[in-house]
């Protein structure tokens, strides 16, 4: 299992905790890391931000 692979399923299982700013927190530093080691605009980045906006979006909830 690759890095990318193994942080985001951390991040989820986090988000399925119902521990949502664990969550949202390991997504964002995942988007940023991944833009960071591979370019602003790669779509592994963009999924993480979107799970940032998911838990978020569940902690209003």
């Amino acid at each position: 299992m690759d890095e990318i692979t193994s942080r985001t399923a951390e991040a989820e299982l986090a988000e399925t905790k119902g521990d949502y700013r664990e969550a949202a927190r390991l997504y964002n530093q995942l988007g940023l890391d991944i833009q960071a080691r591979h370019g602003r605009f790669d779509p592994r980045a963009l999924d993480a931000f979107e799970g940032v906006a998911r838990s978020i979006g569940k902690t209003a909830s």
